[in-house]
């Protein structure tokens, strides 16, 4: 039977956490990325601290003896990694306390714009009060898995979660496949735009969808959230073989176009484009035809000029080439939109 157990962690104060931060996996699986924090957000949460304010409460997965000894960690975190490594990164020096800080126990003391090591130096006592800060740390103990993503999507149900953060807290095989095939070249190396919320998730999950709707309905649909959250869902458990299939269908033609495109190929700049881009290399494996780099910049290159020509004269512009752009401008999921901007280009490369 599952089970799930929460408790306070003892002695959870910041020096002891930051030097057992070895033992805490901060990247589980149903996490989001950290790294989204501005400047003005983390001095925030250290003028919080050093004026003893309450800070949210940060949730630990805690690993049984058998699973420490497996995985070399003791903790994964469930809610708060950004605020975690927030405290680290000031105590390793990365950035200040902001310039307009107001020390309100002591207001002669004045470390505005001072780095951790400027207070250890300056201010001693200062500097051992922020480490003895007591975090607020529950422990969560579980037998389920799927409990602890639960608990994440729960948790931040009221936090701006994206669409790929949510879905990725789904769990099951279909996540899986979509966090395998984010970790493939064309995403690690190709592609320019940053994974930080997700986004190479949400385009693996695209290129997994057209070969879902392909097997089911021997078409292709929306690419749309609804329709990518409901596949994540069907497909969570008792089909693992048939992901597999569609997860080995996406390799093949990712593969390919981790071939053509170069490191953080500005032809992969923005998302709007990559799933024409994976119709066309997918029809292009079926006929047996090699799609080179060259023409798809040059295609590109088309398209732009077009769009100059057309604000000098519109008559002398090629109407297939605007509509191709006109169509980049406006959503990137509906079918239709994908299927007519792949066609354009296909017949552009004579496929």
């Amino acid at each position: 039977m599952s089970y799930i157990e929460t408790f306070p962690l003892q002695h959870s104060t910041i020096l002891r956490i930051y030097s057992e931060r070895e033992e805490i996996e901060t990247s589980p699986e149903y996490q989001r990325n950290g790294g989204v924090w501005t400047p003005e957000k983390k001095q925030l949460l250290i003028d919080s601290i050093i004026n003893n304010y309450d800070i949210p409460k940060i949730y630990f997965h805690q690993y049984s003896r058998e699973d420490r000894s497996k995985i070399g960690k003791s903790y994964s975190i469930i809610d708060g990694k950004q605020r975690l490594e927030t405290i680290w990164s000031f105590i390793n020096n990365e950035f200040k306390i902001s310039e307009d800080f107001d020390y309100q126990d002591d207001e002669s003391i004045k470390i505005a714009g001072m780095s951790y090591n400027d207070i250890a130096q300056e201010y001693p006592k200062l500097k051992i009060k922020f480490d003895s800060f007591v975090l607020p740390i529950i422990c969560v103990i579980t037998n389920d898995f799927d409990l602890i993503e639960d608990m994440f999507s729960r948790l931040n149900e009221a936090a701006p979660l994206n669409s790929a953060e949510k879905r990725n807290a789904y769990g099951g095989d279909m996540v899986k496949a979509i966090r395998d095939i984010s970790s493939l070249k064309l995403f690690t190396q190709k592609v320019k735009f940053k994974n930080n919320r997700y986004q190479h998730y949400e385009i693996a999950a695209r290129y997994l969808l057209v070969e879902t709707s392909n097997y089911e309905n021997s078409k292709l649909i929306d690419t749309k959230k609804v329709y990518l959250d409901s596949m994540a869902k069907r497909y969570k458990t008792g089909n693992t073989k048939l992901v597999e299939n569609f997860k080995n269908n996406v390799e093949k033609i990712v593969e390919s176009m981790a071939i053509t495109f170069i490191n953080q190929d500005n032809l992969l700049r923005t998302q709007g484009i990559m799933v024409v881009y994976y119709l066309l290399f997918k029809k292009a494996l079926e006929k047996n035809i090699t799609i080179s780099r060259i023409d798809l910049q040059n295609f590109d290159d088309l398209v732009k000029n077009n769009r100059l020509k057309a604000e000098k004269n519109y008559e002398d512009a090629d109407f297939e080439l605007l509509e191709f752009d006109r169509l980049s401008q406006y959503g990137t999921n509906d079918v239709s939109t994908i299927k007519e901007k792949l066609r354009i280009l296909s017949e552009y490369l004579n496929l």
